[in-house]
Order: C-alpha cells, then sequence, then structure tokens
C-alpha cells in the first residue's frame, strides 16, 4: 500500500506540472495573432493555478472533499487534453489522457484525490 501512495503522489506531482506546461503550449499554439497568444499563455495557466489553489490544493481554502476533487481534477485534465488536441499536439494530448487517467484511477482506489 505504501508503494501505491508514493506512486500516486508522484503521478499526482508530474501531472500537476504538465497541466501547467499543456496551458502555456495550448495558449501558445491557438490560431490568433501573436498578442492574443501571448496573453492566453500567460492567463491559462493563472486560472489553472488559481482553480487549482482555491480548490484542490492540501490548503485549499475551500478544498473539494475527495471526490470532488477527483471530478475537478478529471475536468481540468479533460479541457487540457482536449485543448492540446485541438492545437495539433495529439501526441502530448494522448500521454497526457494516460497519465492522468492512472493517477485518477489510482488515487480514487486508494482514497486519495
Amino acid at each position: 500500500m505504501r508503494f501505491a501512495i508514493l506512486l500516486n503522489a508522484e503521478l499526482a506531482l508530474a501531472c500537476e506540472a504538465a497541466l501547467l506546461v499543456a496551458a502555456v503550449d495550448i495558449g501558445l499554439a491557438l490560431p490568433a495573432a501573436l498578442p492574443v497568444r501571448i496573453v492566453a499563455a500567460v492567463l491559462l495557466p493563472v486560472v489553472v493555478v488559481v482553480v487549482w489553489g482555491a480548490f484542490l490544493a492540501p490548503r485549499a481554502p475551500r478544498r473539494l472533499e475527495p471526490r470532488g476533487r477527483l471530478l475537478a481534477e478529471a475536468v481540468l485534465f479533460a479541457l487540457a487534453v482536449a485543448g492540446l488536441a485541438f492545437v495539433g499536439a495529439t501526441a502530448a494530448a494522448v500521454l497526457l489522457a494516460v497519465v492522468a487517467g492512472a493517477r485518477l484511477i489510482l488515487g480514487g482506489v486508494i482514497g486519495r484525490a
């Protein structure tokens, strides 16, 4: 069980970092003018950080209960996967979907959202 808890924590960290990278990548790859892409590349990760910090982080002021956290994480990762697919980063979208899916399943099984 200890291995599963450690693996879940490592996967969670990797997925959170990948989510931020995906947000920047999506912003930069949008089919828009350069200034719009730069603004999107800055604002998308800020939105992710604000949502994560408000509802999902261990010290969040309004932290969701475990099932709600898993659902909120699944929504954020699904949006990132869809965004990556939209901008043509199909391999990154598939990789994020697989790793985030594994992390969410493992987190649900061991009760660690």
